[in-house]
């Protein structure tokens, strides 16, 4: 578990936020699954996406979601 979700959070708070954490480990793994399913879903790219003129401003849309969802499945491990 990151720090990250007990940061600035009183010692009560940090021991539920962990409880419930480690208690909900299939919702946790499914949530990754459907995480890395969208993150693989951003790598197909078609040839006339070449084609759009605005296909540079598409590439850093999709690598900005992509790094997105890295953090997202990060703070779920």
């Amino acid at each position: 578990m990151k720090t990250v979700w007990t940061k600035g959070k009183d010692p009560i708070v940090t021991k539920d936020i962990r409880a419930s954490f480690a208690g909900s480990l299939v919702m946790r793994r499914r949530l990754q699954e459907i995480v890395r399913e969208k993150l693989e879903a951003t790598y197909s790219t078609k040839e006339e996406d070449y084609e759009n003129p605005n296909w540079a401003y598409k590439q850093a849309d999709a690598v900005g979601y992509r790094r997105a969802l890295k953090e997202i499945s990060s703070l779920l491990e």
